[in-house]
């Protein structure tokens, strides 16, 4: 059941506005989005929305199944693609499950899968 309320998610980003990102599809060091997951729980900057998804309101495209997209870039200047849920109005509401491995995980991994 959906919240009346999402006080960590903003119902529109605006580029040029800074965003917290918590990283919430596949963690797996296999992924195509692992570089993503490894930025989890870092300020990104909005370049700009990518998809406006369907509807009006979070509630609306959470119950579509159709989020919004953005494109944001990371302070060491990788750019890649998040969805609505994934931008945080402040890094509070960052949950424990989804923190990035160690850098000695994420150095092996770019060793084996050769990023």
């Amino acid at each position: 059941m959906l919240k009346k309320s999402y006080p960590e998610l903003k119902n529109l980003w605006h580029p040029g506005e800074m965003a917290y990102f918590e990283y919430h599809c596949y963690m797996g060091h296999d992924s195509a989005d692992a570089e993503l997951w490894y930025r989890t729980h870092q300020p990104v900057l909005v370049v700009k929305m990518t998809d406006s998804g369907a509807g009006r309101t979070y509630n609306d495209r959470a119950e579509a199944g159709v989020p919004r997209m953005y494109r944001i870039q990371f302070l060491d200047g990788l750019v890649g693609g998040a969805f609505e849920d994934e931008l945080y109005t402040d890094m509070k509401y960052w949950r424990r499950p989804f923190n990035p491995p160690s850098d000695e995980d994420i150095a092996q991994a770019r060793c084996r899968y050769r990023r």
